[in-house]
Order: C-alpha cells, then sequence, then structure tokens
C-alpha cells in the first residue's frame, strides 16, 4: 500500500516538475540521467517535441519511454550527444557524483539541470537522510541505492564552477510545506568555452 501511494506521488511530483522545468528546456535531445521510473521524463515527453532518453543503473522503468541502463560510469554516448541533461535528485544517491557529472558534461551540448536534495543545517541533513531512507525502501523492490552525497547550495555550486560551468538560474522548488522536511533546489547550467577547450585538450 505505502509502496502504490509512493508511486502515485512520484508521478504527481514528476508532473509538477516538468512544468517548472519547461521555461528552460533548449534544443532538440534531452538525456534524463538517474532517470528511475522514468516519470519526469514522459511528463517532458507529452510537453515538448524534443527527443528524450531515460538512463539509470538498473530497470526501474514504469512508464513507455525510450530507456537504457548502463554501469553507472560511462554513458554509452559520443561527447555532446544531447542537447541538454536533466539530474533530477539522482547525484546524491551516487557514490562519486561528481564522476557522474563530469559524463553528464562530456555528452552535453549545452545546457545541464540539477535538482538536487540539499541541506542548510547539520539537522536537515540527518532529515533528509532519514527520509530519503525510509522512502527509497518502497522503491524497485527496496533495490535503491542509499543517499550517500548530501551536500549544501554553495558545495554544489563550487563543483559546478571547478568544471567552468556557467549558472543561468537557480531557485528552491517545492511547497512551503515540502520545505520543512526538503530541500529541492534547482541549478541550470550551461557550458562555457572554457569547458569546451579543456575538453578538446583532452580528446
Amino acid at each position: 500500500m505505502i509502496a502504490r501511494m509512493l508511486q502515485t506521488l512520484l508521478r504527481h511530483y514528476a508532473e509538477a516538475e516538468a512544468e517548472t522545468l519547461l521555461p528552460f528546456l533548449a534544443g532538440k535531445r534531452l538525456l534524463d540521467l538517474g532517470a528511475g521510473e522514468g516519470y519526469v521524463t514522459a511528463a517532458l515527453q507529452r510537453r515538448t517535441d524534443m527527443w528524450l532518453c531515460a538512463v539509470d543503473i538498473g530497470l526501474y522503468q514504469r512508464v513507455p519511454v525510450p530507456y537504457l541502463i548502463y554501469d553507472g560510469a560511462r554513458l554509452p554516448f559520443q561527447d555532446a550527444a544531447f542537447d541538454m541533461t536533466l539530474i533530477s535528485l539522482a547525484l546524491h544517491h551516487c557514490a562519486d557524483p561528481e564522476a557522474v557529472l563530469d559524463e553528464a558534461v562530456r555528452v552535453t551540448g549545452v545546457r545541464l539541470i540539477i535538482l538536487e536534495s540539499v541541506y542548510r543545517y547539520r539537522w536537515e541533513r540527518v532529515c533528509l537522510e532519514r527520509l530519503d531512507g525510509w522512502l527509497n525502501r518502497y522503491r524497485h523492490g527496496g533495490d535503491m541505492h542509499p543517499a550517500l552525497a548530501f551536500k549544501r547550495a554553495d558545495e554544489w555550486q563550487r563543483i559546478f564552477a571547478a568544471r567552468s560551468l556557467r549558472t543561468v538560474d537557480t531557485r528552491w522548488l517545492g511547497s512551503r510545506w515540502e520545505r520543512l522536511v526538503h530541500q529541492p533546489a534547482l541549478f541550470v547550467l550551461e557550458k562555457t568555452l572554457a569547458q569546451d577547450v579543456a575538453a578538446d585538450s583532452r580528446a
């Protein structure tokens, strides 16, 4: 019963998230990295003419969208294969979130959108870890990876800046009630010339 209720909640959350993301979409191809059930991918697919592809480390798909499984290390795409990449509430589940971000940067031509659960105070991090752990026991048959990398918003900003990603917009998502226990921060980022030069030098 809890699992069914959670899936309904995730579907509604995905619809609201898709509406928020619409003004920031650009280009023709979008990668949804760490897509989970694929609800956000499907919600965006209904609202845009972009071609979308969902990717995750397991077969968590619950909706009919293009969906690939990868090894969590190397994405099976060429450099700049997508105009945009979305990583929604996924980086904190990664053992090495910066490596995952680097792969996202590699396969993205222009823009990345990162939605992350962040905290401001130590007690908020404790709440996030407990809430995330409890909810994800009811997803994917309990096979969801535990939260490993919750960070403050300024920590994420430093990680983005270290990769020469320019911040286009940041904002808090969710209602006032949600933000009592969950602080979802949206970062809209764009690759810069410095980032492209660095990539060329590594090639």
